[in-house]
């Protein structure tokens, strides 16, 4: 095994935006949590009514953290793809081939 990795700037460039659908769709089931607490919080009272605001709200401090580190994720790959395509443009012109950069398809070897 030689030790180096090849990586598509195109498979993380895929892995960025699926990074920023998780965080919007986390975003959307937040919004629908807490419309569903109030829907609820509306028409029950007493114990059911606490017990179920109480699990809604342990579930959205995970779902917060969720969506946090799916957007510093999405921004991590998003700048490691840029990394990678700055890479190859530049080794590309110092070698005279222009580089393969671009934002599409360009492998790495690191």
């Amino acid at each position: 095994m030689s030790g180096l990795h090849t990586y598509e700037t195109a498979d993380i460039r895929g892995l960025e935006s699926a990074l920023k659908q998780l965080h919007g769709y986390c975003g959307e089931l937040q919004a629908h949590a807490s419309g569903a607490t109030g829907a609820v919080s509306a028409q029950w009272s007493g114990i059911a009514n606490n017990e179920f605001v109480n699990t809604v709200q342990t579930w959205q401090v995970g779902a917060t953290i969720l969506t946090s580190f799916a957007e510093y994720l999405a921004t991590w790959a998003g700048d490691a793809a840029t990394q990678y395509e700055t890479a190859q443009s530049s080794a590309g012109s110092m070698w005279g081939g222009g580089g393969g950069a671009g934002g599409g398809g360009g492998s790495v070897a690191v």
